[in-house]
């Protein structure tokens, strides 16, 4: 069964064709689908377009359900939280402030508590009373991805999670990752570190200039000869 499914998605700013027919499935038996593109090649419009800031052309539906037309504050009471690309943390707000922020999307089933959080980032606990804006950017992207865990997805949404971050920490991050599918929670990952999105997801999207490429396992794309020329580096 499909927990996210896209139907011929179209989004236009003005008469520049931003999506061209997308179709893309999470599927409930998928723990993490990546989707992977250069900068400028319709991923951050496509994340808009699920969660609810854009209008489209098309059909999203979340378990059976069309989201067209729904507000973003709606789309999020069903499930789906996004993680944004630049965190978005309250600056002068502690760790645990910022993390807090999360709960208001109670919901009858929580599944993700504080503490749930700090097992997945020790750090954070350690530092749950430091003001955000004297953390590191690999504290902030912690941060912000417990802060959308605590708003209780069921798929969640992260926006280049990767940006900026050295290669220790994002191999940390990778490790919360697979620790986040053990709770049941979806991830859609949009990424251009396309090497290091294959290493953690089962499935991946690759998007150019609007289109969806190709599409495979990743054990099967990572073989792609394609892939591997502008991609991969190998």
């Amino acid at each position: 069964m499909a927990l996210l499914e896209i139907k011929n998605l179209k989004v236009s700013y003005d008469r520049i064709k931003a999506i061209k027919n997308i179709d893309l499935t999470v599927r409930e038996d998928n723990h993490c689908i990546a989707l992977v593109g250069s900068n400028g090649t319709g991923k951050s419009t496509l994340v808009n377009a699920i969660t609810g800031m854009l209008n489209y052309e098309g059909d999203i539906l979340f378990n059976g359900e069309s989201l067209k037309g729904l507000s973003t504050k709606k789309i999020v009471k069903k499930g789906i939280v996004q993680c944004p690309e630049r965190r978005h943390l309250f600056d002068y707000m502690s760790v645990k402030e910022n993390l807090l922020l999360g709960t208001y999307n109670l919901g009858k089933d929580r599944f993700i508590t504080l503490d749930t959080v700090y097992d997945l980032f020790p750090r954070l606990k350690d530092r749950e009373n430091q003001i955000a804006y004297t953390l590191s950017g690999g504290e902030a992207q912690m941060v912000a991805v417990g802060r959308s865990l605590l708003a209780n997805p069921k798929l969640l949404i992260l926006d280049e999670p990767t940006l900026g971050l050295a290669p220790i920490i994002r191999n940390h991050l990778a490790e919360a990752l697979e620790k986040i599918k053990k709770h049941n929670v979806k991830i859609l990952l949009v990424e251009q570190n396309v090497k290091w999105s294959f290493d953690i997801s089962e499935y991946v999207y690759v998007l150019r200039e609007g289109k969806i490429s190709k599409s495979g396992t990743s054990k099967e794309l990572r073989n792609d000869e394609e892939i591997r020329k502008h991609f991969l580096g190998v």
